[in-house]
């Protein structure tokens, strides 16, 4: 979609890093911007609703629900409300590949990116992952690959966004607190294909019932991956991940485990279908390195490996996390009380998981839900340095492998965030005598 906005009055909602980089786009492109926040301390911005009196054109943040009655009415007068994401993707020239998914999409966004700069395209990572989309969509070319990471509240504004490839890495219940209902948040997430072509391509996850029921009016050419069973596109077989039915890299070279590699078979066919070699696809893969508190390993005490996975914010990344550790370990989890189901990670949990620890604001639901399933063997701690010791103490005392600190809830309890309850665990950890391992 192309966006005509010269000469057109923009009100720009939400005064972040998203909505700073929308206003500046807005102007570069010949309109007349102004930014709306609901603070009124909020730098550069008005806090008075009259500026929608006389917009355009309202661009939304990623941070500002699209069920708001004014809204609503914008849209009855004929005001196009669109995302932050929406405006980027209409102002530029770059060949756009959209990534999203409740879990792996910060993962395989970096990865896809990795994959395209090994080949020699240029190649840049945008949106979700932390750089603003629209802080450089009107620089790029047609040569560039704008990687895109989607998040259901960039998606949830977009009218007619249609990356040439889309991706669908997997759908469980997130953010409920902002969509509302299961149903309302699959519709957000289906705003990546629903504007596509039969010219685009959609990658999904055909392991995944929510995908396969939400992708059936796709008109995008399918391409479906699978880590259970081959596939017409991308899946694994004989220690190999495949596309097409052509060996692409060896398994035994991957990090990735579980779970994981739902990531890497996504972008093996995404890399796959902008037509880079195997032999680099194989290459940028094995020498990825994850982002930061993803299963990240923070070192080892007395032989006993230690694992940071503060990014795992829900129920079924940490039931990931999980599945990919090898031998047997404890668990740290726990955070905010959200309207989080821990039935599904109990009935799923692997035999390897032998002890695990509570803390946070929602111990009590854990505990509860884990008799229920008769997993008695789980213990709760006052905050997070109790945790690690109680974890510490077990896993010594019954010569575990390691211990994984994936908390499978949001972070607000006590942190700002999962960056800032990562690092607090690593310093617990490197106080507890934790030592980086070399190499």
């Amino acid at each position: 979609m192309s966006l005509n906005l010269f000469g057109k009055n923009v009100v720009v909602y939400g005064a972040g890093i998203s909505g700073v980089s929308a206003y500046d786009l807005v102007r570069s492109m010949g309109g007349r911007a102004i930014i709306y926040d609901d603070d009124p301390l909020a730098e550069r911005a008005t806090n008075s609703a009259g500026v929608f009196v006389n917009a355009d054109v309202i661009v939304l943040s990623p941070g500002v629900a699209t069920e708001k009655d004014f809204l609503y009415d914008a849209k009855l007068e004929n005001k196009l409300v669109i995302s932050e994401l929406e405006l980027a993707s209409a102002c530029t020239r770059a060949k756009e590949i959209a990534i999203t998914g409740t879990n792996g999409k910060t993962t395989t966004t970096m990865l896809v990116d990795s994959i395209l700069k090994a080949s020699g395209k240029s190649s840049r990572a945008l949106g979700n992952i932390g750089v603003a989309f629209s802080s450089i969509a009107d620089k790029l070319t047609e040569e560039d690959y704008a990687v895109i990471e989607a998040s259901s509240f960039q998606l949830e504004g977009c009218v007619n966004f249609a990356p040439h490839i889309a991706v669908l890495l997997n759908v469980t219940p997130d953010h409920l607190e902002r969509h509302g209902t299961m149903q309302k948040y699959m519709e957000a997430k289906s705003k990546i294909f629903a504007k596509q072509s039969e010219d685009d391509f959609l990658v999904y996850n055909a392991d995944d019932d929510n995908i396969r029921m939400m992708i059936e009016r796709a008109r995008a050419y399918k391409v479906p991956f699978s880590i259970t069973h081959p596939t017409s596109g991308g899946y694994i077989s004989s220690g190999f991940v495949c596309f097409k039915g052509r060996p692409i890299l060896p398994l035994d070279e991957l990090s990735f485990k579980g779970r994981e590699l739902e990531n890497v078979v996504a972008s093996v066919c995404v890399a796959s279908l902008c037509e880079v070699s195997p032999y680099v696809i194989a290459k940028a893969v094995s020498d990825f390195k994850p982002e930061r508190f993803r299963r990240q390993l923070v070192g080892k005490i007395c032989g006993i490996e230690v694992y940071n996975d503060s990014k795992a914010t829900n129920v079924y990344s940490c039931l990931s996390a999980c599945e990919a550790m090898d031998g047997d370990f404890v668990l740290i989890m726990g955070g905010a009380r959200r309207e989080e189901d821990f039935d599904d990670f109990f009935r799923q949990v692997p035999i390897t998981l032998k002890h695990i620890v509570v803390t946070g604001e929602n111990k009590r639901e854990i505990m509860a839900c884990a008799f229920d399933r008769d997993f008695e063997s789980i213990e709760p701690a006052v905050d997070l340095q109790d945790a690690f010791d109680k974890a510490y103490a077990y896993a010594r005392e019954n010569k575990l492998k390691s211990i994984v600190f994936s908390p499978s809830s949001k972070s607000f309890d006590n942190f700002k965030n999962y960056v800032e309850r990562g690092e607090a665990f690593d310093k617990i950890a490197r106080e507890k005598g934790v030592q980086k391992v070399k190499g």
